[in-house]
């Protein structure tokens, strides 16, 4: 599980590398420091995929290689409720200045352009306030304000024009601050989180990237999921608005971050995958447990595959486990259990974790088997042709719940049947009792009183 006192110093590949990505890592360095403009760059991958450790291995990877490099870490979400994507940026740069006269100096530059963003925020504000109160200006002033109007039109777009040509140089004087600070070292920054920002604050962040630090030897890596990105362009211009088009004006090069491991040559595992069994072998409460056996683990996987764990999700199952192992006792995944048993607990324990309304249809007893059954890739009375002389345990415990919650599932064997004693004697092999305890609600209810464990009731 995460350990809490880790710090982003301390988050490197030679610590672990258990998602293999160190390859990746050194790939992408060499693209950053080559003479490709590959800025900006975006490490794309969904929610709780890893995206943020990478991005602490690889800057830490980059200062280890590569010291006459400038790297900075910026945490969009963190700078999101300030509202300035601007200082933002400015901020990130200047805390990487050693010399304390040059700092200064880059300051003095910075302020004017930060002053100017507050000054059109703070018009943006007056004009949204006009247009939203305009309906409530009585019609006898309507010909004073017409006129008054005309000749506010025409002052505005002078002013406009006098304030285009005043950030213009203002820009200018700081792009050639920033530009004669990184020939002397090369600056790269990284900007975290952006998809969690509110969808303005994203944007503004984009366009501050692209419009103000298009600068020579300044380089930004952009760690975001990029649907999300997408849908916070549509948020600001509207659904009409073609987001990838629109992405394609600001990004240089995009890395999806991959979601398999590389057994050998020809074999993938999914990284989810491994990382539970990593996370059950460093658990202290799950390490001796009945869940790394290869049945129960084989069951966990289908659960993992079928429902499209991310990362994030498995450390939140195991989190579960766990309390459920400490809340039911030592026992309750132990080999002391029915193997069937255990598998009976984890699907409770998953169930609670991400199926809230059919953990609630449990506890009222109001489920039937193929809302449960398809959590785990199931949803037909098993074949015994397709299934072999040995069925999986997703197959051994989907067939369980057909038989205990019968209502709507056809191709259920009639009684004595050659499938139907096949199925009784599979079940009992791994329930170690009768099939008579589904006709009553006896395997069922392990099932909810999982759930009701782990809601302490």
């Amino acid at each position: 599980m995460n350990d809490q006192t880790r710090t982003p110093d301390s988050i490197t590949f030679e610590e672990h590398d258990e998602f293999q990505r160190k390859p990746i890592a050194e790939k992408l360095l060499k693209l950053l420091t080559s003479d490709i403009n590959v800025s900006p760059m975006v490490i794309d991958g969904h929610w709780g995929t890893g995206k943020t450790e990478f991005c602490y291995k690889l800057i830490n990877l980059l200062k280890e290689t590569h010291p006459d490099v400038h790297v900075a870490y910026v945490d969009a979400f963190k700078a999101d409720h300030a509202n300035e994507p601007l200082m933002t940026l400015v901020a990130a740069i200047a805390n990487l200045i050693d010399d304390e006269e040059t700092e200064k100096s880059f300051r003095e530059k910075a302020i004017p352009a930060l002053r100017y963003g507050l000054k059109t925020l703070g018009k943006a504000g007056i004009a949204w306030l006009l247009k939203k109160n305009a309906d409530e200006i009585p019609d006898e002033f309507e010909d004073i304000l017409q006129e008054a109007a005309e000749d506010s039109i025409n002052a505005a777009i002078e002013q406009s024009i006098k304030d285009h040509q005043d950030i213009e140089a203002v820009l200018t004087t700081l792009q050639e601050a920033l530009e004669r600070i990184a020939e002397e070292k090369p600056l790269i920054l990284f900007v975290d989180e952006l998809d969690r920002c509110k969808p303005d604050f994203a944007i503004a962040m984009l366009e501050s990237i692209k419009h103000v630090f298009d600068v020579p030897n300044v380089q930004f890596v952009l760690v975001s999921n990029l649907k999300q990105l997408k849908d916070s362009i549509n948020h600001c211009y509207g659904v009409g608005i073609n987001a990838q088009r629109y992405l394609d004006k600001f990004v240089s090069y995009t890395l999806v971050l991959p979601d398999e491991l590389t057994q050998n040559r020809h074999n993938y595992v999914l990284a989810s995958i491994e990382y539970t069994k990593l996370l059950i072998e460093k658990s202290g409460t799950l390490a001796e447990s009945y869940l790394a056996k290869e049945g129960t683990f084989k069951f966990i996987e289908t659960l993992i595959k079928e429902n499209q764990l991310s990362l994030r999700e498995v450390e939140t199952f195991i989190r579960h486990l766990e309390v459920a192992q400490i809340l039911g006792g030592a026992t309750y995944f132990s080999n002391t259990l029915p193997p069937g048993r255990v598998l009976l607990n984890v699907l409770g324990v998953f169930i609670y974790c991400f199926n809230k309304d059919i953990a609630e249809l449990l506890i009222r007893g109001s489920a039937d088997a193929k809302q449960i059954t398809k959590v785990l890739g199931i949803e037909e009375f098993p074949d015994r042709d397709s299934i072999g002389p040995y069925p999986s345990p997703e197959q051994v415990v989907s067939t369980l719940l057909f038989y205990s919650l019968p209502v709507g599932v056809p191709g259920i064997p009639e009684d004595n049947s050659d499938d139907d004693r096949f199925w009784k004697g599979v079940i009992g092999d791994y329930f170690q009792g009768s099939l008579r305890h589904s006709m009553d609600g006896y395997y069922v209810k392990i099932i909810t009183d999982t759930i009701r464990l782990l809601r302490m009731e």
